[in-house]
């Protein structure tokens, strides 16, 4: 609050100041004008005085004459009017110069005697009206600007100053209490969307949890369960070396035995793949229906500026615009996957990414150049913790792809590979049925 009182004072100061300074150069500018005024009514005074003096005309024949020449002599510093006004007037009117727009001079005749007076009457209305339209102009200016200052300190600064710690509490503790729903248009959707992360984040969570509880109570199981096998494999295997059974003819018996013991930890192990499997293919698809040109922007806006730091062709085509029902989110999730195997498998020669309709199905294609598989391991690259011959010397476990495939299966599709040979490369699809 006191930033803002701080604000408000200053701009007080600075309209305040201008405010001053204009009606100081205004008031210079009218002190100039008055005194180039009073000029020409002393030189006008003086030639009316000659000619009445001199000649014996009539004042306000003189007037009437010479009005015009002294108007293109003097210009905007010529009288707007002058009157004569003879000493025997019967004009009841009191008159005086007390008004710096208003001058009396006396006319003096060939005798040398008063004749009369001279009223000459100079015009500032225009400086008066730039004067009063500058002055309001200023202070509409600082009431909008002050009006716009309160206007965005309550509306937009004060609400984003109480929304910016938000996302790092949630980031931190997760499990935290929502946003007041809003409708300002400034930060409405913004709560909505981080009310929404807050519920996909609990949910993560509270999965997480779970499926932390359920792995460990899983390996203290195995853990445990493996030890009596393994034990009696080594008891007969020790019985076995040493001859201790070779004269009993129990060798068939305990061969028996030992493989009882392997079937055992096999159960165990495929238990525990079984498992790991079921925590990976566990998510949630939000069905929409959505133009797959905004599919192909996302992926567009994510990668292209990558793809140019690493100086890798990339292009995104959508042909036409059809509209698609299915999880736009977790086809980015798919795609994004295929991308980054491109990236860590291909030459860096060119990666490509095509959107279609295909009959009754969407088609999902991305293809790389370089790092070809043999076409005996194409049918195992969906396998979950499978690895290709040309992953020998890359980082990973194997398990990108089997996401691939089991999110394509999961949004009603499939997911396929295929070796280019004519352009050495490789192309993934996914094929989304309708």
């Amino acid at each position: 609050m006191k930033k803002l009182i701080h604000i408000l004072i200053a701009i007080a100061a600075v309209f305040a100041a201008m405010l001053t300074g204009f009606h100081l150069c205004f008031g210079n500018a009218m002190n100039k004008r008055l005194m180039e005024c009073n000029v020409a009514v002393n030189r006008i005074n003086r030639e009316i005085s000659e000619e009445v003096s001199e000649r014996g005309v009539s004042p306000d024949k003189v007037i009437a004459e010479r009005a015009e020449a002294w108007k293109n002599t003097y210009g905007s510093s010529a009288p707007e009017s002058i009157v004569f006004i003879p000493l025997s007037s019967d004009d009841s009117v009191f008159r005086a110069s007390i008004d710096k727009r208003c001058a009396v001079c006396s006319i003096y005749g060939s005798d040398g005697g008063l004749v009369g007076f001279a009223e000459y009457t100079c015009s500032d209305n225009v400086f008066t009206a730039v004067k009063y339209i500058v002055t309001i102009f200023l202070l509409v200016c600082y009431l909008l600007i002050t009006g716009a200052v309160l206007y965005f300190h309550f509306a937009v600064f004060k609400p984003f100053r109480q929304l910016s710690e938000y996302p790092e509490r949630l980031a931190r503790l997760r499990d935290i209490q929502k946003l007041p729903e809003s409708k300002s248009r400034y930060f409405g959707k913004y709560i909505w969307g981080m009310n929404m992360l807050t519920d996909v984040l609990s949910a993560s969570s509270h999965r997480i949890h779970l499926l932390e509880g359920q792995h460990q109570k899983l390996v203290t199981s195995i853990a445990h369960g493996v030890k009596t096998p393994v034990a009696n494999i080594r008891l007969y295997t020790d019985a076995v070396r040493s001859g201790l059974y070779s004269d009993t003819g129990m060798t068939s018996e305990i061969a028996d035995k030992i493989d009882s013991n392997t079937a055992k930890i096999e159960s165990m192990a495929a238990e525990l793949l079984a498992a790991s499997d079921a925590s990976l293919d566990g998510f949630d698809i939000e069905t929409e229906r959505f133009p797959l040109t905004e599919l192909a922007d996302l992926i567009r806006s994510e990668y292209a500026d990558r793809m140019s730091l690493l100086r890798i062709p990339f292009s995104v085509k959508c042909t036409d615009a059809p509209v698609m029902e299915s999880d736009k989110y977790a086809l980015y999730r798919a795609v994004s996957q295929l991308l980054e195997n491109a990236l860590k498998y291909g030459d860096g020669s060119g990666i490509s990414v095509d959107l279609m309709r295909q009959d009754d199905a969407f088609c999902i294609s991305v293809r790389s150049k370089g790092g070809l598989l043999p076409e005996s391991e194409l049918p195992y690259v969906f396998r979950s913790y499978w690895r290709g011959s040309n992953a020998a010397e890359k980082s990973g476990s194997g398990i990108g792809l089997y996401v691939v495939h089991e999110t394509a299966k999961a949004l009603g599709g499939s997911a396929h590979v295929r070796r280019i040979d004519e352009t050495s490369e490789m192309e993934f699809l996914i094929y989304i049925e309708q």
